[in-house]
């Protein structure tokens, strides 16, 4: 099993069962915007149209009582993404060194170029760190990122966090958003990641929403088109110590425009939530469905979740999301009986 697969929640069966009995629970994982200021102008960005007001961060004393509470309820793990870059954030090592504190596993998503500041932190408190990167080489990554010669820096930096690391922990990971006009960069891309000794390389397609089409053209990509580059880098750059992972479906779904999966209910809200610089906790980020805020009381967002989990329109949700895989994992597990004699169940 791999750690970016959703098989993992074989290990929270209290999670399912809260499902199967639609009875509250919290979930295991939450993912944290601390603001919507960002260094660099990705071309897709579906988050750029709250960067352009002004900039907004979330309280530090809030956000902290928040997951101590979370924590004695069943929150394990936080990873920072955002609508913004998460170590632009002023008070970033202050609050891992709390977060640290309350014993809860931290991770990030981040372009990179300030972790520079936060090796010590990052070193000695992060489980995981992806690199967004985006390109193989300064030229396409000033066009991708819209930023002016940041890619040796994010290289640089990227390769000093992984020199002084201590048994490969925390695991360094570099992800690439494709779109038709990078592709060319994405062999190159992997090479850089397999030399500087990443961990694993993610390739996945920039989806047509956010500032798709406005700020960069509709993404063009077929499965035909990703898969043989894919392939090519595996033979050539894949072993034991560097993994390549991408997922067929999303690019898939991304070219017929729907999801390839076929499921009754998200139950996403059951492992993750999502919480925003505004203090909001949403329960899918593509709904945009708020279950409370971070000081509302835990059982009322436990019951929210458990009651648009029921209400949420799957007809709406993006091709490209996520969550697609787990929610298939758990309707299948949940509805044995459909799916026994097909997946021959019972011979082990």
């Amino acid at each position: 099993m791999n750690f970016l697969t959703f098989n993992k929640i074989l290990y929270h069966p209290e999670n399912i069962m809260a499902i199967k009995n639609s009875t509250p629970i919290f979930p295991v994982h939450a993912t944290i915007s601390l603001g919507n200021f960002c260094n660099h102008r990705c071309l897709w960005c579906t988050a750029y149209e709250y960067q352009l007001d002004n900039a907004h961060l979330l309280d530090f004393d809030k956000i902290i009582s928040f997951l101590q509470k979370a924590k004695k309820r069943g929150l394990k793990a936080i990873t920072y993404v955002g609508n913004g870059e998460p170590t632009a954030y002023p008070r970033f090592k202050e609050l891992v060194v709390a977060i640290s504190n309350l014993g809860i596993e931290q991770a990030m998503f981040t372009n990179g170029y300030l972790i520079d500041r936060f090796e010590d932190e990052i070193l000695n408190h992060f489980t995981w760190i992806r690199i967004s990167l985006d390109a193989g080489s300064p030229k396409v990554h000033n066009y991708m990122h819209d930023v002016n010669n940041h890619f040796d820096k994010i290289i640089q930096n990227t390769k000093s966090l992984i020199d002084k690391r201590q048994n490969k922990i925390p695991t360094v990971g570099i992800q690439y958003a494709t779109h038709h006009k990078n592709l060319d960069d994405l062999y190159n891309s992997a090479k850089i990641s397999s030399e500087i000794k990443a961990d694993y390389f993610s390739v996945k397609p920039v989806f047509n929403r956010g500032g798709v089409g406005e700020n960069i053209e509709k993404n063009s990509l077929t499965y035909e088109d990703i898969t043989p580059v894919v392939e090519h880098i595996r033979k050539d750059l894949e072993n034991d110590n560097f993994q390549i992972f991408y997922r067929p479906h999303q690019i898939l779904s991304h070219e017929q425009e729907h999801t390839i999966f076929y499921y009754k209910l998200c139950v996403a809200g059951f492992f993750n939530v999502n919480i925003y610089e505004d203090n909001k906790i949403i329960y899918c980020g593509p709904h945009r469905v708020s279950v409370g805020k971070i000081t509302d009381d835990l059982d009322k967002i436990e019951k929210n979740i458990v009651k648009l989990s029921d209400k949420l329109d799957l007809s709406k949700c993006p091709a490209g999301c996520r969550y697609h895989e787990l929610n298939d994992l758990v309707d299948n597990i949940l509805n044995q009986d459909v799916v026994s004699k097909k997946q021959h169940l019972n011979f082990i």
